[in-house]
């Protein structure tokens, strides 16, 4: 604070008179025109050096110590609804501040996406098997979803659904699976041709229908009541369904019509007709062929 007793006319002469130099960004009340009068307070405000970012621009400035609100206002900077500023409005700037201004936008954005079909399968007897073909081809459907998005600065920040809705529903595609057995044809022991649907590699164990096989109830007939004798086989139904007919390679033709109780998945039981040709037989790996109906 300087007092002084003046004969100067206007706020101007006062400052000259007082050896107070002005600046850029400077600011005096009552203005330099102002006349002088008895009691006048003169306020000399020194500017700040100010850097204000905003719109992708750096804009260096020098003002006055007012609120950050006035600061945009001289600065042609006009904040939108939900523009955000790095300080409160209210706030007295100072000097080497860093003003920064986000431009903040919101919008409500609608995306549609495809619905790929869903894939059913259905059997079809009249297809060899490992066939397919298409019955019907599917249609993708569409969904439409709805955002709310924050962009700041033009880059997006933010998005949140809001909602969504099918605006159309996809169709199924159906495809036919084949199950018709493909027939093939193999030339085995003695010339003899099969017709055969499939061949397996089993393991193959030997019993005959007396009770040192099959135990003392044994009453010399299979599960399915045929007369157990050589070309009867104990499978596991859920492997080779009963009543199929086989061909064994090193055995012969076989119906399989018996079950056993350690005979499951892979393995096959082959009936002889005395104990001493099971026991020759023994137990080995082998083709069983699947015949043809």
């Amino acid at each position: 604070t300087l007092r002084m007793t003046t004969t100067a006319v206007t706020v101007e002469q006062v400052l000259k008179e007082a050896g107070l130099t002005l600046q850029l960004g400077d600011e005096v009340y009552p203005n330099l025109e102002h006349r002088v009068k008895e009691g006048l307070e003169i306020e000399v405000l020194r500017g700040v050096n100010l850097l204000v970012v905003v719109d992708g621009r750096e804009i260096v400035t020098r003002m006055p110590p007012v609120k950050v609100e006035e600061v945009l206002t001289r600065a042609g900077i006009v904040l939108e609804e939900n523009d955000r500023v790095s300080l409160p409005l209210e706030t007295r700037v100072w000097e080497g501040l860093r003003l920064k201004v986000t431009r903040v936008a919101l919008e409500t954005l609608t995306v549609q996406y495809k619905i790929n079909p869903a894939v059913t399968y259905i059997n079809d007897a009249n297809l060899d098997k490992g066939k397919q073909r298409i019955v019907r081809e599917g249609e993708p459907g569409l969904l439409e979803r709805e955002y709310s998005v924050v962009y700041e600065d033009g880059k997006e920040v933010k998005r949140s659904k809001i909602g969504e809705k099918v605006v159309k529903t996809s169709v199924k595609k159906v495809i036919a699976k084949g199950t018709r057995p493909v027939i093939r044809t193999a030339t085995v022991s003695r010339g003899h041709t099969i017709r055969y649907i499939e061949v397996k590699i089993m393991e193959a164990t030997a019993y005959d229908p007396g009770p040192e096989s099959c135990g003392i109830y044994a009453d010399g007939y299979t599960y399915t009541g045929k007369k157990a004798t050589y070309g009867i086989a104990a499978v596991d139904p859920k492997v080779i369904p009963l009543g199929t007919k086989l061909y064994v390679e090193g055995y012969g033709f076989a119906a399989a019509e018996d079950i056993g109780s350690a005979i499951k998945n892979n393995r096959i039981d082959l009936c002889f007709d005395t104990q001493r040709e099971a026991i020759l037989f023994g137990r080995k790996k082998l083709k069983v062929y699947i015949l043809a109906p």
